[in-house]
This record gives C-alpha cells, sequence and structure tokens, in this order.
C-alpha cells in the first residue's frame, strides 16, 4: 500500500491553496498518496476561516476521520504523537520550521529523511520553489467547478476588455481575529492600510509609464470604509455582495483577479494566487519591497517570484 501525506489545510482561500499546491509537489517528490484534512483546523476555537478547496476540481482525497485530529480526543491524539515523535526515527510529522521571527524559507532538505508510513504535514509552505516543477499541474488542480456561472459575472467582459490591472487592499489585518479589536490592533490596521495605499500610488505611476491605457480595478476585504479621496487614480471597486447566494465569493473574487492582464500584488495570498494564475503572456507584476510596510511582513523569506518587480512606498 503506498504511503501517505496528509496535509491539515487552514486560513483564507489563498493560503490554502499554498498549502494544497506545495503539498501536492511535495507527495509527487515522496512518492506518497496525497490526502487534505479539511476539518481539524477549521474546528479550532479562534478559527474564523472556512474551507474553500472544495471551489476547485483537485485530483486529491479529503482524508477520513483516522487521518484527522477532531475535538479534544483529537487535539490529545495529535499531542501525543508529537511527543512521541520527539524520541522516533521514523517521524510522523513534519511541521515548516520558522526562525526566531516566525518567519520560514523554502527548505527540501526532509524530502530524503525517514518518516512514518502516514506522514503529517503542517505550515504554509508560501513558496513558489515547493511547486515550480509542477506548474502545469497546479494550474490544472486550480480550475472551478463553477467556471461557467463566473464568466457570467457583469465584471468578467469589462476585465477581459481592457488593458486590466488587478489591485488589492487588505483593511482590518491586524484587528480581524476572534479578540484582536482593540485600540492597538485598530492603529496598526489603519496604518497598514494607509502604508498600501501609498505604495499602490506609487505603482499606479509606474504602471502608468509603462502600458497604454491601463484600467484600474480594486479588489478589498473591506469596502464600506475605503477612503477614495487618498487614491490618485481612477479605478473601479470589484463588489460581490450582491451576487448568487449560491456561489463562493472568494473562489469568484479570485477567478476575476486572475483574469487581469497586470498586478498591482500586497503580501497577500489571494492577491498573489490572482496575479500567479494569469495566463496572460506579457504581464506586469508589481510587488512591495520586503521593508515597505512598518509592521507587516511576509512569512516566507522566498515568497515572492523572482521576476515580480519590487516597490517601496518610502522611496
Amino acid at each position: 500500500m503506498k504511503k501517505k501525506l496528509i496535509i491539515r489545510i487552514s486560513n483564507e482561500i489563498g493560503n490554502q491553496m499554498f498549502m494544497y499546491a506545495s503539498a501536492y509537489s511535495i507527495a509527487k517528490k515522496m512518492n506518497r498518496e496525497l490526502f487534505i484534512d479539511n476539518e481539524t483546523a477549521f474546528l479550532l476555537k479562534k478559527n474564523i476561516s472556512k474551507y474553500a478547496l472544495n471551489n476547485f476540481k483537485i485530483t486529491s482525497k479529503v482524508a477520513g476521520d483516522n487521518l484527522k485530529f477532531k475535538k479534544i480526543s483529537g487535539y490529545l491524539t495529535r499531542k501525543f504523537l508529537q511527543n512521541i515523535d520527539l524520541v522516533k526515527s521514523n517521524k510522523s510529522f513534519y511541521i515548516e520550521p520558522k526562525n526566531y521571527n516566525k518567519i520560514a524559507n523554502h527548505n527540501e532538505n526532509f524530502l530524503n529523511k525517514n518518516f512514518s508510513d502516514n506522514l503529517f504535514l503542517e505550515g504554509h509552505f508560501e513558496s513558489e520553489k515547493y511547486f515550480l516543477d509542477f506548474k502545469k499541474d497546479i494550474i490544472k488542480e486550480f480550475i472551478y467547478f463553477d467556471h461557467d456561472k463566473f464568466v457570467k459575472n457583469p465584471y468578467y467582459k469589462n476585465i477581459l476588455n481592457n488593458n486590466s490591472v488587478g489591485i488589492c487592499l487588505r483593511q482590518n489585518r491586524f484587528s480581524e481575529g476572534i479578540g484582536q479589536n482593540n485600540v492597538t490592533n485598530n492603529l496598526k490596521s489603519n496604518n497598514f492600510t494607509i502604508e498600501q495605499i501609498n505604495y499602490i500610488n506609487k505603482s499606479v505611476s509606474i504602471i502608468k509609464s509603462k502600458l497604454e491605457n491601463p484600467t484600474f480595478y480594486i479588489w478589498s476585504n473591506e469596502l464600506r470604509n475605503m477612503d477614495f479621496q487618498k487614491f490618485n487614480f481612477k479605478f473601479t471597486t470589484i463588489n460581490l455582495s450582491n451576487h448568487d447566494e449560491n456561489i463562493d465569493n472568494r473562489a469568484l473574487a479570485m477567478f476575476l483577479l486572475s483574469q487581469c492582464k497586470h498586478f498591482i500584488t500586497i503580501p497577500s495570498a489571494f492577491t498573489w494566487w490572482g496575479a500567479w494564475l494569469s495566463k496572460y503572456n506579457n504581464k506586469i507584476i508589481i510587488r512591495p519591497s520586503s521593508d515597505c510596510f512598518s509592521d507587516f511582513f511576509t512569512n516566507n523569506l522566498d515568497y515572492w517570484p523572482a521576476d515580480w518587480i519590487a516597490v517601496n512606498e518610502k522611496s
């Protein structure tokens, strides 16, 4: 029987796509069958996200309950197995290592180590270096079940028929979690929003110098409190709040973003995947430099593809 790799999925749609794409490739390299734990992380009390990979025609199977760690009994079992791992040679878990700042980097040194028949993989693995060798496969894995519905969205043709530039703005970054809405986090969130807008304005100037008649579109997790006067260019906001209730707006938003020809990205897995999945051959992708923001950093030193243009709003 083929050995198994079980990836624990968590967080939002973009993060989940990183986890799956990396696990898919790691499973191939280790000659293991990939299974998806689509429940354990989402049952935690602190969780505010929902499983989203069911929007895609992915080929990997969902893990059975015997390969998940649900409820208090599962939590205790996981802790017990992890403690045993400390003295085992064939370990059952591989958890993405991070430095003292909780920052990871692309690292596949573990691939040739010995593990148990059921290997539980945990982490974000947010670097294309994990899955570039399987790029064609990954693109196929992320085909949408609702594609035919998505192309009927009124934004779709508008984006296709223009020299479209996709932009994302992340608001409430530090205050959106359970128990995180306080004065300090609200100030950090507001500052991060202002720094993003400054970076976006500078990036728009660069795009305008490179493209003829660009049309700008903005996606945001919070449209109600956007300060439109802070932007120095005209744009269309993508508002999906009044669309089909039977459609997962997370997937629709990702699909529409990926139809753009060019991108101004922020440190967000959602915008990263929108840009990466775009099929436009001559796309320009701008991303923030590592020191662009005061309080926010990517959680992987190898997060950005090498050919994306780095911009710092402060310089």
